[in-house]
């Protein structure tokens, strides 16, 4: 998708690169072989500048060079070229206000291997794991992961492109939560973790700090599910979206879920839920 896109290229939008793909120009090889091309003279010197420089940064796997100058909301055009340093990312934390919540889980999956970073284990490695990858895909991480990240780690990391799903989803067509968005996309979840959400990671950690020896091994199970879904999520949208385009675009064949080699105990989940019915007692 990449090499099939002129939004980079200061000057040019929406409506002309459209105007490209439907004059036939569908990529950067397409605009450098073809002899007519329906824009001015002097703009198609400077496109042919840019095209040109544009193959060259490709070339050297500069996703920095796209991450600069295409718009934030089509990030999502850099994952097949960059697809081997994609982190989807996802953040656990003690809940409350944003000046009271700390991080309490980070995961990370690069599309074969997950890592998990703990409050008071490993969390500070997260920041050079994270440095190894170009784009970074989260679900409301705009709002919520990134912006927390940043305040624990600085501003001056996480740089790299991003992209957040519950956004790029919206386009075609899907909203509410992540677990809202997976059951409509055909994404199920194990049985034990259904109904289970965030508030259920907040109570986790509390009881992982209580001594249960249970609730940590849930945690983390809890947060793979969230991580390695986002896969499937931006796979799934990317194929749509790129079907309502007039280009040839082949789909990306889409990448099998891994299998949780993380043994959990589900009995911490079903007590949790009984505790939430249960009404509280004046």
């Amino acid at each position: 998708m990449l090499k099939n896109t002129f939004l980079h290229i200061p000057g040019v939008g929406e409506r002309t690169e459209l105007r490209l793909w439907r004059s036939g120009i569908c990529s950067w090889e397409d605009f450098l072989r073809v002899r007519q091309v329906p824009l001015p003279p002097g703009l198609q010197d400077h496109l042919r500048y840019y095209v040109e420089k544009s193959l060259d940064h490709l070339s050297r796997g500069d996703a920095g060079y796209f991450q600069r100058h295409l718009p934030p909301r089509e990030h999502w055009r850099l994952y097949p070229d960059f697809k081997e340093r994609t982190a989807f990312v996802d953040i656990e934390t003690t809940g409350g206000g944003s000046h009271a919540l700390n991080i309490t889980v980070i995961g990370l999956y690069n599309g074969s291997e997950y890592k998990v970073f703990i409050q008071g284990r490993n969390l500070e490695e997260f920041q050079s794991e994270v440095e190894r990858y170009d784009l970074l895909v989260t679900y409301n991480g705009k709002c919520f992961d990134l912006p927390v990240l940043k305040n624990y780690f600085g501003q001056q990391g996480l740089g790299q492109a991003h992209l957040d799903l519950r956004y790029f989803l919206r386009r075609i067509g899907y909203f509410g939560g992540l677990k809202r968005v997976e059951e409509s996309l055909g994404i199920r979840r194990p049985p034990s973790l259904r109904g289970v959400d965030g508030y259920f990671a907040v109570l986790l950690w509390y009881r992982h700090l209580r001594g249960d020896a249970r609730a940590l091994d849930a945690l983390i199970r809890y947060n793979w599910e969230d991580v390695v879904n986002l896969q499937a999520l931006l796979e799934i949208g990317f194929n749509r979206l790129i079907a309502s385009l007039p280009l040839p675009l082949m789909p990306l064949p889409l990448a099998a879920k891994p299998t949780a080699a993380l043994s959990f105990d589900p009995t911490v989940f079903e007590e949790l839920k009984r505790e939430l019915r249960t009404p509280i007692r004046p």
